[in-house]
């Protein structure tokens, strides 16, 4: 017998992998739309010893929309 399994679509499989940032983002008082999908989908880069840094295209997209600069870092860092 053939057990189903639920398989993710790219869009949620993509919005899972930066769910950090969308949740930072949108528990600190800001609406989640797509111009925060899009900033949040510049994932953060990891330094290999469980430190991220944020991607600059993020951290530079959430401020261009009005993210408060330190919201952005942490966002942008949650990003993976």
């Amino acid at each position: 017998m053939l057990t189903p399994i639920a398989i993710a679509s790219p869009a949620s499989a993509s919005a899972s992998l930066y769910s950090g940032c969308l949740n930072y983002v949108k528990n600190n008082g800001y609406v989640v739309g797509p111009k925060v999908y899009a900033a949040c989908a510049h994932e953060a880069w990891s330094t290999g010893v469980g430190v991220w840094i944020f991607n600059p295209a993020c951290y530079s997209g959430l401020v261009n929309i009005g993210v408060r600069p330190a919201v952005a870092t942490e966002a942008c860092k949650r990003a993976h």
